[in-house]
């Protein structure tokens, strides 16, 4: 044996023999020894975990295991809260076979040692869940949350909070499963829960009125959406002691919802022309708040095609700088770029199916633009660089591409074109339809003030 090998075979040696001397170490150790070895253990796991260090924290959470195994034996149940932050270690590093293999081990020792209804069964249920969701099993995943959300109930009531993050994955879930009334209903009652545990009134009810929006908004449920910000903006209203802040924002997104319909220019304007009433009826006039109402203003008039209109609410918002010279940064970096305020979005599957037919896209394609924007907010000089397949999808692009607006970018008040803005889309399309080019006459443009269709922003 040559000097290398023997080299090699010693540092072999070492690396096997580390681990082992470190685990009968513990062994050696008396229980008082043990338990000190065991929290500091924990510490440092706390602590790698809090810095989400999730991959090095896996290591004190093994050691813990071991330990806690090694002083109670491996059916205590003070091997539940080991095995619990040990399984979600592994969820944060998407170790998911790990990650379910030590939360099921969790569960079955809470049911040996307490029982089936026990509450700390909840986390371990819910951890496992989201392992499923992640992996895509959906159907089992609904099936593990309701039990943990039945247990809740059985043990916190009807009405407590905790049960929140449950409702929230239990959506996903249902998403995943294209059950869209029971992902609703998992969004809703947790408006019910909030009422009947703070009481109707209380402000502390529209977080959770937001947040349902926000799954509206999310899901495109526009008319649903703008339902709730009806709700918050009359809880709002007839309260005398709310900061403006909230009530500027309801009125803001109610403008949107309406802005992304595209039907009624004035229902678009409405909320924001009286938002800008609020503001300027304050003591101290919020320039801020302002500021942010004067450039939806802009936004929603430009996206309607009232161009000159938008300009005007445009040039308001750079007056603001006479006012308060500390906001020139602010409006100089928001009209540093320009921004889509009317995106006609592109299909991620081409053709479209039709309904009932099944979807046999396996095969990704891609389109690459390049396009100018102008003075106006208009796209102009469209051109196609690359497509694959080539044609395939082109003309859906490019008058795509022809539809959407933007709030052009503002130097020092004046509005200037950009160039070269490049555009690139990926989608999923089957072998059966690549011969089908987009190669039909396009529609003629629409006439600058008509209502746009569904501008999503």
């Amino acid at each position: 044996m040559n000097k290398l090998s023997y080299i090699f075979n010693q540092l072999i040696r070492i690396i096997i023999l580390i681990p082992v001397l470190g685990y009968t170490q513990t062994e050696n150790l008396n229980e008082t020894e043990q338990l000190a070895l065991r929290g500091n253990l924990q510490q440092e796991f706390l602590s790698l975990y809090d810095q989400e260090r999730f991959q090095q924290s896996i290591v004190p959470a093994k050691k813990i295991v071991t330990l806690t195994q090694e002083i109670y034996g491996e059916n205590n149940f003070r091997l539940i809260t080991p095995l619990n932050n040990l399984a979600s270690a592994y969820y944060m590093v998407e170790d998911f076979e790990n990650a379910q293999a030590s939360f099921l081990q969790c569960i079955d020792l809470i049911e040996a040692n307490q029982n089936i209804i026990s509450p700390e069964l909840i986390s371990p249920l819910y951890g496992f869940a989201l392992t499923l969701n992640r992996s895509g099993q959906y159907e089992t995943a609904i099936t593990i949350l309701e039990r943990a959300l039945r247990i809740n109930h059985v043990n916190q009531g009807f009405h407590n909070l905790d049960q929140l993050k449950i409702h929230d994955t239990l959506t996903e879930s249902f998403i995943g499963v294209k059950n869209f009334e029971q992902a609703n209903h998992h969004q809703t009652f947790q408006v019910f829960v909030n009422k009947k545990h703070f009481g109707v009134n209380n402000s502390m009810v529209d977080e959770s009125l937001i947040k349902l929006s926000s799954w509206y908004k999310r899901t495109g449920q526009i008319f649903l959406e703008r339902e709730v910000h009806d709700e918050l903006l009359e809880r709002q209203t007839n309260r005398t002691t709310d900061q403006i802040k909230p009530l500027i924002e309801t009125y803001k997104n109610i403008s949107f919802s309406h802005r992304r319909e595209g039907v009624d220019i004035y229902q678009s304007l409405s909320p924001l022309k009286q938002a800008l009433e609020k503001i300027n009826a304050m003591e101290n006039t919020d320039l801020f708040l302002k500021f942010e109402v004067l450039l939806d203003l802009g936004d929603t008039y430009t996206s309607y095609g009232r161009v000159q209109s938008g300009m005007r609410a445009y040039e308001e918002c750079w007056n603001l700088i006479d006012e308060d010279p500390g906001m020139s940064q602010l409006i100089k970096e928001r009209f540093s770029r320009p921004v889509k305020i009317r995106n006609i979005l592109l299909p991620g599957i081409y053709p479209l199916p039709e309904v009932g037919e099944e979807n046999e896209a396996d095969q990704t394609g891609y389109i690459s633009l390049r396009y100018a924007i102008d003075v106006n907010g208009k796209t102009a000089n469209i051109e196609v660089i690359e497509s694959d397949p080539e044609g395939f999808i082109d003309r859906v692009a490019v008058s795509a591409i022809k539809k959407t607006v933007y709030r052009p970018v503002y130097i020092e008040a004046e509005p200037q074109e950009s160039s070269d803005i490049n555009f690139r889309h990926e989608f999923l399309y089957s072998i059966g339809s690549k011969g089908k080019k987009s190669n039909e006459p396009e529609a003629e443009e629409e006439l600058e003030d008509k209502p746009l269709e569904n501008p999503i922003a």
